[in-house]
């Protein structure tokens, strides 16, 4: 060690090569410089081979090329959703976007995976570390079929929906490779006004560019929810309303007068004449009736060339209507309407708690009460409530915290 320490700072005529001073700074920069290495190697990042559905036995993760299905047996999937302990020592096959992605050292990558409203943590562990590497350099938001064994964690992954399990990765492919840099984040896009509220640092998507970017910004786990909820309720409006001896009609959208008083109407060029679009399935329906088709409904849209003055004032919007004969009392329908709303309300809590928990995440409310058997006023008896209780009586927007007292 003498000899090798003599040698750095002693020239071949004998003379001081490097002081004390420089031979410390050049050591420290060695090391430095073996650290900078070593740190390099582990955010290393690898593209990846180009392969197609039928050679993905070459390589254990690559980038799929789907061409044609020739010459390659079907694989069998499974949702994010599905994946739970049960279903532990398992092998399967998931594809889901990635949500995001953590690389600890230069073998080990945690992905998040997310397929709709659902998300799940896998774990890539690779020793020779190309794997890892090439799950280190994929984008957010890019497309992956993912082959692993479901585990069990030691902890609860509390940043994913299916907390209680995690996917050991065997093989990767990259379907469809995202953009390196996105116009909007997911996780930016998902923050409820609370959180922006609460911490001023963090961004915030305006609705421009929510609009702009609508493909990605429909990605959030609340908009996925919303549209399986309005799924929901028209699936629940039509099964019972089938039960209950209803037919479903589809009216016409293109007429040739205005269909109902009170609502402007959009008026279109018609090969030469004019024609416009359908205020209301409303003189269909009572045409259904008087046809004898006793009880009928509609699921569709409907067009008002309205100013949108107020959320209950809108230009286009989706329409359930009903229309039903009665034999002695109005009441009938009454009775039916009420079950109606019921059976929805029971429905949406007992289908679909996963989805009205992801909109609360991101959009706080009351739960939705009401009661069994629904309350009834009559006008008289309305109207004395509304002014008992002291706004005007065309204050639509007080309707929920006055109705929450009665049940």
């Amino acid at each position: 060690a003498l000899t090798c320490q003599m040698a750095d700072i002693v020239g071949e005529d004998g003379t001081p090569a490097l002081t004390r001073a420089e031979l410390k700074a050049k050591r420290v920069a060695e090391r430095a410089a073996s650290a900078a290495k070593k740190e390099a190697s582990k955010s290393e990042t690898v593209v990846g081979p180009r392969l197609q559905l039928s050679n993905l036995g070459e390589s254990d993760f690559g980038n799929i090329f789907i061409q044609s299905q020739d010459g390659c047996a079907p694989r069998t999937w499974t949702a994010v959703s599905e994946l739970l302990p049960a279903m532990a020592a398992q092998q399967v096959w998931v594809r889901a976007r990635l949500s995001s992605s953590r690389r600890q050292g230069k073998a080990l990558v945690f992905l998040t995976l997310r397929e709709s409203m659902y998300t799940a943590q896998a774990v890539v562990f690779a020793k020779e570390g190309s794997m890892a590497a090439f799950a280190a350099g994929l984008p957010k938001e890019s497309v992956l079929d993912i082959f692993g064994e479901i585990s069990l964690p030691s902890e609860a992954v509390a940043s994913c929906t299916q907390k209680d399990v995690e996917l050991q990765v065997r093989r990767m492919y990259c379907v469809s490779r995202a953009t390196p840099v996105l116009p909007l984040q997911i996780e930016d896009a998902s923050r409820s006004d609370i959180d922006l509220a609460a911490d001023a640092t963090l961004p915030r998507v305006n609705v421009d560019v929510r609009l702009n970017y609508r493909v990605i910004d429909l990605r959030t786990s609340a908009n996925q929810a919303i549209f399986r909820l309005q799924s929901a309720v028209c699936q629940l409006f039509r099964s019972f309303l089938l039960g209950a001896g209803f037919t479903e009609m589809h009216s016409p959208k293109l007429i040739g007068t205005a269909s109902e008083g009170g609502a402007d109407v959009f008026k279109v060029e018609y090969f030469g004449g004019a024609a416009y679009l359908a205020q209301s399935p409303q003189l269909y329906k009572q045409m259904a009736l008087m046809a004898d088709l006793g009880r009928v409904f509609e699921i569709g849209p409907v067009f008002r060339s309205e100013k949108s003055f107020t959320h209950r004032h809108m230009t286009e919007f989706v329409g359930l209507d009903l229309e039903m004969t009665f034999k002695d009392h109005y009441h009938e329908v009454l009775g039916v309407i009420e079950t109606l709303f019921i059976s929805i309300f029971d429905g949406l809590n007992e289908r679909c708690s996963s989805e009205i928990e992801a909109v609360r995440r991101q959009f706080p409310f009351d739960d939705l009460k009401y009661s069994t058997p629904a309350l009834r006023l009559s006008y008289p008896e309305a109207v004395r409530f509304l002014r008992e209780q002291g706004p005007a009586v065309g204050a639509e927007q007080v309707a929920g915290p006055l109705a929450r007292p009665e049940g």
